[in-house]
C-alpha cells in the first residue's frame, strides 16, 4: 500500500497536522473572526436566466434522473437541509479571505459523463472502495459507510508538484459530533520525489495534512502542526478552532484550500485560514496521495483541483497586460458570485486601491460547448457581476468596464476537462 497523507474531516469539525522540518517554527495563528464592518451589502442584481446555456462542466448536470437513481442518491446522505451548498454563504463573511488559487490549472477532475457505481475514472484507487455518485445533480467522489479508500489524483508526470501551488475540494459527510474512534478522517499526504512507498503511517513525509471529527468532553475541534517520522508525530502543538471556524450543522459543504509555496503553508476552511507553518522540511514535495478512513457515515468529494502557484498580481499584471484569475467561481448556470471569490477579488481591489491610476477592463470567457449567444451572455453578466462587488468595495466605476467574450477568445483547445476549465475565467485586462 502506499505511504498516505491524511485530511480528515468530518461534517463541521476538523483535526490538521502539518508536518514541517526538524525544530519547524510553528505559526499557530488563527484568523480572527470576519469582522462585518462593512456596511454595504451585494446588490441583489437579477440577471437573465441562462439554464440552457452549456458552459463546461457545469452545465452537464444531469437533472434527469428516474424513481430508481433517485432512490439511490437520497440514500448517500440522510437528513440536513436540502438547499446545502458552498455557494450559499454571504460574501460579507468571506471580506478577510486572502486565498487565492495558482494561475496555472494542473490537475482539474470533471465527473460529468461516468457512470454511477463506477470507480472513478481520472482517480487512482490504491486500495478500498471508491466511486462516482449522483448527489442532488451534482457527479460526486463517494466513499460509502464503514468503507476506506487511499487514491490519488491520475497525473502523466509522477512528480508533477512544483515549488508553489494550491489545492482545492469539497468535501461533505454528515457524521456530526462524533468521538474520536468513530470520526471520518480524510489525509493528505504530499510524498517527496525520492520518498519510498510503504505501508500507511510509516514513512517521512514533507508536509501532512489531517482534518478529523473530533468532539471530545466540551465538543471542540483542534488542529496540529508536527513532523511525522518512523510511525510518530514529533514536536506536535495541538490548538482549538475558533468557535465560528466550525459550522454546527451537518449535511453542509465544506471548502478546504491549501497554499504551498516554498516554505510556507496555510491552510483553510471555508472563509477561515486555520493554520500556517513557515519552515516547512526543504525539499519541495512532488506528489499527493489522499486517504478516507473509519467513514461512520458516508464522505463525498467534489471540485478537486490543483493549481500550479503563480507570480505576484501586480508584478503580471505590469509585465503581461493582464492577469487571468482562476479565483473567480459562480453558481451553476447563473452570474452569482461564489464566496471564495473573494480571495482573488479582495487582491485586486487592494491593488488598485494601491495603485489609483490602474484601470481595468474585466472579461468574462466560457468554453466552446452550447450555443454561442447564451455563452456571451452569460460571460458579460459575470463580468457585470465582478465589477459591481469590486464598486462595492470602493473602486470608482469609471475605472472598471466588463465585456463577456464567451468562447470567442480560448487559451487552450476544449478537448480535455482541465482545458475547457482553463477556458472557464475571468480576465483583468490593463487599460
Amino acid at each position: 500500500m502506499k505511504t498516505k497523507t491524511f485530511i480528515y474531516a468530518l461534517g463541521p469539525f476538523l483535526f490538521l497536522f502539518i508536518s514541517t522540518g526538524v525544530e519547524a517554527q510553528i505559526l499557530n495563528k488563527i484568523a480572527n473572526k470576519v469582522q462585518e464592518t462593512t456596511e454595504r451589502k451585494v446588490l441583489d442584481k437579477t440577471e437573465k436566466s441562462t439554464e440552457d446555456a452549456l458552459d463546461g462542466s457545469e452545465k452537464k448536470v444531469n437533472t434527469t434522473k428516474n424513481k430508481k437513481n433517485n432512490s439511490k442518491e437520497d440514500s448517500l446522505i440522510t437528513a440536513g437541509p436540502d438547499e446545502s451548498n458552498v455557494g450559499s454563504a454571504d460574501l460579507i463573511s468571506y471580506a478577510n479571505y486572502d486565498f487565492v488559487p495558482g494561475d496555472q490549472l494542473l490537475y482539474y477532475y470533471d465527473m460529468a459523463g461516468e457512470r454511477d457505481s463506477e470507480i472513478p475514472g481520472r482517480m487512482l484507487l490504491d486500495e478500498g472502495n471508491l466511486e462516482i455518485q449522483t448527489y442532488k445533480g451534482e457527479k460526486v467522489l463517494y466513499i460509502p459507510a464503514s468503507s476506506e479508500a487511499y487514491f490519488s489524483p491520475q497525473m502523466t508526470d509522477k512528480n508533477y508538484l512544483p515549488e508553489q501551488f494550491t489545492l482545492e475540494f469539497d468535501i461533505l459527510s454528515n457524521g456530526g459530533l462524533k468521538t474520536t474512534t468513530d470520526a471520518s478522517e480524510i489525509t493528505l499526504f504530499f510524498r517527496g520525489e525520492d520518498e519510498s512507498v510503504g505501508a500507511y503511517g510509516n514513512a517521512t513525509a514533507p508536509i501532512r495534512i489531517v482534518l478529523s471529527g473530533i468532539s471530545g468532553d466540551n465538543d471542540t475541534a483542534s488542529y496540529q502542526f508536527g513532523i511525522f517520522k518512523s510511525d510518530d508525530w514529533i514536536g506536535a502543538v495541538n490548538k482549538n478552532f475558533p468557535a465560528e471556524a466550525v459550522n454546527p450543522s451537518q449535511n453542509n459543504w465544506r471548502k478546504v484550500a491549501f497554499y504551498m509555496n516554498k516554505n510556507i503553508g496555510k491552510l483553510y476552511l471555508d472563509q477561515h485560514r486555520i493554520g500556517m507553518a513557515n519552515q516547512i522540511e526543504t525539499g519541495k514535495p512532488a506528489k499527493l496521495d489522499i486517504a478516507v478512513t473509519n467513514p461512520d457515515h458516508p464522505v463525498m468529494i467534489k471540485n478537486f483541483r490543483i493549481a500550479a502557484g503563480g507570480a505576484d498580481a501586480y508584478n503580471k499584471i505590469m509585465s503581461d497586460g493582464k492577469i487571468v484569475a482562476y479565483g473567480i467561481q459562480f453558481d451553476v448556470n447563473k452570474a452569482t458570485l461564489k464566496p471564495e471569490s473573494m480571495g482573488t477579488i479582495n487582491e485586486m481591489v487592494k491593488m488598485m486601491q494601491s495603485n489609483p491610476a490602474l484601470k481595468f477592463e474585466i472579461t468574462g470567457h466560457t468554453d466552446s460547448d452550447g450555443k454561442d449567444a447564451l455563452n456571451i451572455q452569460l460571460s458579460q453578466d459575470r463580468a457585470e457581476a465582478v465589477k459591481t462587488q469590486m464598486i462595492l468595495m470602493g473602486i470608482e466605476s469609471a475605472r472598471l468596464t466588463a465585456n463577456g467574450f464567451g468562447s470567442k477568445n480560448p487559451v487552450a483547445k476544449n478537448d480535455t476537462a482541465e482545458n475547457k476549465a482553463r477556458n472557464r475565467r475571468v480576465e483583468f485586462v490593463k487599460l
